[in-house]
């Protein structure tokens, strides 16, 4: 399969380049040059297979260049491994449902491609006797998901930077205490996007990249993002769902499921769901692209306002020197607050959006609690605000995070301590370096340590 960027269709990559790079040498998101096609008739064929049969069928055509068909069965297979019976699960909540996503090691739904993606990593790097050092940014989940996915593993080095004090410190402490050599965790004095600004300065450092060969583990690598369609097609073939409302911060989420329904899955409505940082919700509903400073909210994952992802989806309207040049505009701050009227238009029939607020998230984890005994955590909440707001019914809210990583937020909404059905044991102590939101430093500490 052929890739291009973002920011260049002139060039191809591979499917190997694409693995190795992460992000496009030219700062752009690597895409499918034409993305593959499911028909219904092999679609419907899926009716109610297990999710291993499932992301089989959705990954094949994308990993066949790098992988023999059995060594691609065997990678799913062991990437799932430490996840609960049956890998997901569904909650009833009033007209809706919860599609439960905490059935990973680290209970997030960040394992679903992460602990897959390690595994790819693993033997790729192993057949090719390579190294790689991995940078990746978080704004809590993926940060732990990555660090449990990858420690240990030979001939790979991984780097997490996350905004210090602003996780909740369930969260901090999965990705502090690893106590794994090739783990190393950096808390940026910063947002998650300037953690994130400088993960992308990392991958254009020429200096560093002749040293090491560098790759993403955010959801601007193309193989993290594309396992997260995979529960999208389990619910649809299992359940009958094809609408499904998103929590979406860096909007890989968002558009994993966009991509399914590209590659032929019959998906109908598709909602992003925002916290107060709700700039996919205002460029969505009233083309307002103007930036502001980012907010902390009660379910921190989300606290974002430059979302990578939504390259993607621009780049769908947006020719290779438009998109370059708008990015470049956004990062000096210079960029027009609104969408061409023909893009805006063309998005806002791909998408529905609306936003919760921090306090009407604690109301909603109590009222659900109260209600129907069911225990939800913070960003999850938003999605089930968001989707109360528009009266949704029979659609799927994705169910992020289990509420022990947010304890604090789910008991005070509660007004009382509860009893969790999950924790997570801490082995070791915590381990982190607190830099300040400079390039050098990062850069420095990373030389010293990969």
């Amino acid at each position: 399969m052929n890739y291009i960027s973002t920011r260049n269709n002139q060039i191809n990559f591979s499917s190997e380049k694409v693995l190795k790079y992460g992000l496009a040498p030219d700062g752009g998101l690597f895409i499918p040059k034409e993305i593959p096609k499911f028909s219904i008739g092999d679609i419907k064929n899926l009716k109610n297979a297990d999710y291993q049969e499932i992301a089989y069928f959705v990954l094949y055509p994308f990993l066949k260049d790098l992988f023999l068909a059995e060594e691609i069965k065997q990678l799913i297979s062991d990437a799932y491994k430490s996840f609960d019976e049956g890998i997901v699960s569904i909650t009833e909540l009033g007209e809706n449902q919860l599609l439960n996503l905490f059935h990973g090691p680290t209970l997030a739904f960040k394992d679903y491609a992460m602990c897959l993606l390690a595994k790819i990593y693993e033997l790729y790097l192993r057949k090719n006797n390579q190294k790689l050092v991995i940078v990746g940014a978080t704004s809590g989940d993926t940060g732990s998901a990555a660090i449990h996915a990858f420690k240990g593993i030979q001939n790979i080095d991984i780097f997490i930077l996350h905004p210090h004090n602003a996780t909740s410190v369930f969260q901090r402490k999965q990705m502090t205490t690893s106590g794994a050599s090739n783990v190393f965790n950096i808390a940026l004095e910063g947002s998650f996007d300037d953690c994130q600004n400088l993960v992308k300065k990392t991958f254009n450092d020429q200096e560093l990249n002749t040293k090491y060969n560098f790759t993403a583990i955010n959801s601007i690598n193309w193989f993290r993002i594309l396992p997260q369609s995979i529960y999208y097609a389990w619910a649809y073939l299992n359940h009958d769902i094809d609408s499904f409302v998103v929590p979406s911060g860096n909007f890989g989420n968002m558009y994993s499921a966009h991509l399914l329904k590209s590659m032929g899955f019959p998906l109908r409505n598709l909602v992003i769901a925002t916290n107060e940082n709700n700039i996919l919700h205002r460029i969505i509903a009233n083309n307002d692209f103007s930036f502001t400073d980012v907010i902390k909210t009660n379910s921190p994952s989300m606290d974002i306002t430059i979302s990578s992802n939504f390259e993607r989806i621009l780049a769908e309207s947006f020719s290779p020197e438009e998109l370059s040049h708008l990015y470049q505009a956004m990062k000096n701050r210079t960029h027009n607050p609104e969408l061409d009227q023909i893009v805006h238009k063309k998005l806002a029939g791909k998408f529905e959006s609306e936003y919760a607020t921090s306090d009407e998230v604690e109301k909603c984890i109590k009222k659900y609690f109260d209600r129907d005994k069911v225990l939800i955590d913070p960003h999850t909440a938003v999605g089930v605000v968001c989707a109360e707001k528009m009266n949704l019914e029979n659609f799927m809210c994705l169910a992020c995070a289990h509420p022990v990583k947010f304890q604090e937020t789910v008991t005070k909404s509660l007004g009382h301590e509860i009893e969790f059905d999950k924790t997570f044991e801490f082995k070791s102590k915590e381990n982190f370096e607190v830099l300040k939101n400079d390039y050098n430093l990062l850069k420095e500490f990373i030389s010293s340590n990969a």
